[in-house]
């Protein structure tokens, strides 16, 4: 029996010495792994803050570098000085701008393209200059077509690619670090609770079969807070009853607590009331059991700092027991998202308040990105039309007139192009420019679209154009534009000539209008002129061109007539018309010179001469009516 007894002890001895070592080599196995994860998660910490540090100072330098283009193409477009304002801010800080980038940037895998972004900005920062005192030297069109050009806009382009491949890069190395730190704080949690649940179960066994078993429980527990106190996180556990059994150090470090004064306490005691507060929704849902995963702030010490939860129930045998809490300190990761998103809502509010339309357009030609002028212009909400084929948001109307230009961005190719089109009833004339966005792969992603509405310059350029070619008083074309018809009429001429038609040139010019000046005054005389050229046009057909040329001197171009006695009708209709008119309640009459034309080989100065002869003839022969000459010999009647 006591040999036989004896033999069951030693078994139970070695089966108890067995477990223990094999519970010594796993946790051994679990610190050396969960080292080696914290020496990598420093790592990747450290280098996303580097990221965080950098992408910022991009961001900086590429709004500031797009509001000094807003603002000088705003004042040049506009002449508004407001708009330099903000130019002037953003050219004040480039140099710093690009300084304080190449300061925080210390990767040498970007030292040769962060060279080439301060070369591209100086050259940038010129040509902005160079522009405005272009403009301020009264050189606005030479301005204009700088800042059109292909070059500002390559330097441009080129910058906003250098910098994008830096951004993209950068924040894609981001992502991967979030996405490998994730995945990391969930393997250490496992790998914790894996170990804790393995040492319970081996020492549970363990201390069943050896004598000294509450020797070995407490330097297990130690190795275990060892572990935990060692880990870059927060790890507590509660019991069924939400009192605190477990904190490591890394809970006193936080909350400035001894964690062993913790012990039995309540969550009010280790996180502060206000904090328990933010956190007994998710703290009771762990007491009934349930596997909890949030993101909570917690104020410390008057600084609020960021954590990602999980509480992990523990089971035993089916039966509550309590559940451990994991803590991750986020702070700085959303320090940066709410960094960056402050940068976007600042971008956005530049955009939204531009005096142009600003797009981003994917590769399946839906909307992802619209400023408010998308409201101003289509009176859509731009919230409401992300996600949306454009077909559905500008019409197919309006996606068709594009649908080259459409095509040709989403191949590759920067397409500048201007179009009319009207919205809200109302029509605008805009100058587009579609931007491809390429990945890195080579693929383009989308474009970016900018539309400027040029409809007010266009109409300033027409109307322009109309007062350079017509007579301010009456309304009539002047003498540059009749030199243009009669020269195109006598053109047409050559042809009708062969088809027997006549053409005639009518001189005109209002009888004693000098006296009505010195006699009524000047305001009158104006009168006389503006109803004398009513008139007129009315006395002849609507095809037949009416000019003033000087003074109370009008021409009329008459053509397509089949003989030259149709010319003297229209000179008798207009004799009497005018003695009937009584401009100004005054009795006038004109006197008129016909020249007609039967060929198309007359020039027009020989034309002109002839006409005049014969208002001398008509003048001569007692004013109030008209004489007629051909060209080339005299030919008189009356």
């Amino acid at each position: 029996m006591r040999a036989s007894a004896e033999q069951i002890h030693r078994s139970s001895l070695g089966r108890g010495v067995g477990l223990l070592m094999v519970a010594l080599a796993a946790m051994a196995v679990i610190v050396t792994m969960l080292a080696w994860r914290a020496r990598a998660t420093l790592e990747d910490l450290r280098r996303a803050d580097y990221i965080n540090n950098v992408l910022p100072a991009m961001t900086t330098l590429m709004e500031d570098l797009l509001n000094a283009e807003t603002g000088q193409r705003g004042y040049l477009l506009t002449q508004r000085t407001s708009y330099l304002q903000p130019y002037r801010d953003a050219m004040r800080n480039l140099d710093r701008r690009v300084e304080e980038l190449r300061e925080r940037d210390q990767d040498p895998a970007h030292a040769a393209k962060l060279a080439r972004v301060r070369e591209l900005v100086q050259l940038k920062m010129g040509e902005l200059s160079q522009t405005l005192r272009l403009h301020d030297s009264g050189r606005e069109e030479q301005a204009m077509e700088m800042i059109l050009g292909d070059q500002g806009q390559h330097h441009m382009d080129e910058l906003r690619d250098v910098l994008g491949e830096l951004t993209s890069s950068m924040r894609a190395e981001r992502a991967a670090i979030s996405a490998r730190l994730g995945v990391e704080a969930s393997h250490t949690e496992l790998l914790m609770l894996a170990g804790l649940a393995m040492l319970g179960l081996f020492t549970l066994l363990a201390t069943t079969q050896l004598v000294l078993r509450s020797r070995d429980l407490v330097r297990t527990q130690r190795r275990l807070k060892g572990i935990a106190d060692n880990v870059p996180a927060l790890i507590c556990h509660y019991d069924a009853k939400g009192l605190v059994r477990f904190a490591n150090a890394e809970v006193g470090r936080v909350f400035h607590v001894d964690p062993a004064t913790l012990d039995g306490h309540s969550l009010d005691k280790v996180r502060g009331i206000e904090n328990a507060e933010r956190m007994r929704p998710y703290f009771e849902r762990a007491l009934r059991g349930e596997a909890v995963e949030f993101d909570a702030e917690q104020v410390i010490d008057g600084e609020t700092l960021h954590f990602h939860q999980r509480f992990v129930p523990e089971l035993s045998g089916g039966r509550f027991e309590g559940f451990y809490a994991c803590s991750m300190d986020i702070t700085e990761r959303k320090r940066a998202e709410e960094r960056v998103a402050a940068s976007e809502r600042r971008m956005k509010a530049v955009t939204d308040n531009l005096p142009v339309f600003i797009a981003y357009i994917d590769a399946r030609r839906c909307l992802r990105y619209a400023n408010e002028t998308l409201r101003t212009w289509y009176g859509l909400d731009p919230q409401a039309a992300i996600g949306l084929h454009i077909d559905e948001v500008f019409g197919v109307a309006s996606t068709g007139e594009r649908s080259a230009q459409l095509a040709l961005s989403l191949g590759g190719e920067r397409v500048e192009f201007e179009v009319t089109s009207t919205m809200l009833g109302k029509q605008r004339h805009l100058r587009s420019v579609y931007v491809p966005d390429v990945g890195a792969d080579g693929r383009v992603q989308g474009i970016f679209t900018l539309s400027i509405d040029i409809t007010v310059m266009k109409q300033a350029e027409a109307q322009l154009a109309r007062l350079a070619s017509s007579d301010a008083l009456t309304g009539l074309p002047n003498r540059r534009e009749f030199d243009q018809a009669l020269g195109g009429a006598l053109t047409r001429q050559r042809r009708l000539a062969r088809e027997g038609r006549v053409m005639a040139l009518l001189f005109l010019d209002i009888d004693r209008f000098k006296s009505i000046n010195d006699t009524h005054g000047h305001g009158v005389g104006d009168t006389v002129l503006r109803e004398f050229a009513q008139v007129l046009r009315r006395a002849v057909r609507g095809s037949d061109h009416v000019a003033r040329i000087a003074g109370d001197e009008f021409v009329a171009v008459l053509e397509g007539l089949n003989r030259p006695e149709e010319a003297e009708q229209v000179a008798a209709k207009i004799v009497e018309a005018v003695r009937a008119a009584r401009p100004a309640e005054l009795a006038i009459s004109t006197s008129i010179g016909v020249a007609t034309v039967a060929d198309g080989e007359a020039p027009a100065m020989d034309l002109i001469a002839l006409a005049d002869r014969a208002l001398y003839q008509a003048k001569h022969q007692g004013r109030d009516g008209w004489a007629a000459l051909q060209w080339p010999g005299p030919d008189q009647r009356r």
